[in-house]
């Protein structure tokens, strides 16, 4: 009697320790391995749908995408699984955090500007961290043609983002939007091209020449890139960081150029829009996706810090997330 109550006793302990690696296995995590692949994982393989929570995270991505990387996300206050939600990508601008774009772009610079998070609601937010360094700047790996500042593997990591986001949340899939500024603006237009549309519509703001684009002087042609994305570029008219070399806007022109030229429209064909209170005019061009131009005056930028005329407008906020709201 002595041993069966001994191997009872035992019997209950296993079970209960088997129970207990189980339920810890299950918990959320915020580290986590995506296949080599970069196939999706399923949702019960992520992170438990039942612990969401906003602030910073890191994930281990593949080697591919720079293994360990870090993200802010921001999810509606009232989030729920039962309903489909936005997704919002805002990449950051040189040595700038995710939780910094968060701060400024998402909450807004001031008490009076509103920002992004404030304008656009049913939105999940996602504030990419960068990794790399060049010399003494942080910013954006931005594809194979971005020489110095060339290669992959943040495209890649966008991609995989992007499909860890889809694979915890509730997402609509057709509506997936991106922004940013300065090299955050140059992300947001290389990962809509070599994505190959994976964002509905993307703004760009105070982002360079698209010299990301060219080879030997010459547009490239990504396969299977079907004219899929829409863009709204903003480009200051005296953006004091990039000063002579973008006269008039020159950059932002340029820009438009190219996404005109994919998305199938004609640069002879537009239709114009007044914005703001300083006599901005938006320029519209129709194609397989549309092509949006606003070439913005200075002083509209109410903001601190410096380069007053590389800072986008305050009506931004406002034009940008009506736009995304349209789709």
């Amino acid at each position: 009697m002595k041993t069966l109550t001994f191997l009872a006793i035992s019997t209950l302990k296993i079970v209960f320790l088997l129970c207990f690696l189980f339920c810890y296995s299950c918990e959320t995590k915020e580290l986590a391995t995506l296949a080599p692949d970069a196939q999706p994982l399923a949702n019960s393989e992520v992170i438990s749908k039942n612990s969401l929570t906003s602030g910073q995270k890191e994930y281990t991505f593949s080697p591919a995408a720079g293994d360990k990387r870090s993200y802010y996300i921001s999810l509606p206050a009232n989030y729920s699984s039962t309903k489909k939600y936005r997704v919002l990508f805002i990449f950051a601008g040189t040595d700038s955090t995710g939780k910094e774009m968060y701060e400024w772009l998402g909450k807004g610079w001031n008490a009076n500007t509103p920002g992004l998070e404030k304008l656009m609601d049913n939105t999940i937010f996602v504030y990419p961290d960068q990794k790399y360094n060049w010399g003494n700047d942080k910013g954006w790996a931005l594809g194979n043609y971005a020489a110095p500042f060339d290669g992959m593997h943040d495209i890649q990591f966008t991609k995989e983002l992007l499909e860890l986001i889809k694979n915890t949340y509730s997402v609509d899939n057709n509506r997936i939007f991106a922004t940013g500024h300065s090299w955050g603006g140059d992300m947001a237009n290389v990962t809509a091209y070599f994505l190959k549309g994976v964002f509905k519509a993307i703004a760009p703001v105070a982002s360079n020449r698209p010299y990301w684009f060219e080879n030997n002087g010459s547009y490239i042609n990504e396969p299977n890139y079907l004219g899929n994305t829409a863009v709204w570029i903003f480009f200051g008219l005296d953006d004091d960081h990039f000063g002579s070399n973008s006269i008039d806007g020159d950059f932002g022109i340029q820009q438009a150029d190219f996404w005109i030229l994919k998305n199938g429209g004609n640069q002879n064909q537009y239709t114009t829009n007044a914005i703001g209170n300083q006599g901005d005019i938006t320029e519209t061009y129709s194609g397989t996706s549309q092509v949006k131009l606003t070439l913005y005056q200075g002083g509209q930028y109410s903001g601190g810090g410096g380069l007053l005329g590389h800072q986008p407008p305050d009506y931004y906020f406002k034009a940008v997330t009506d736009w995304f709201k349209t789709f």
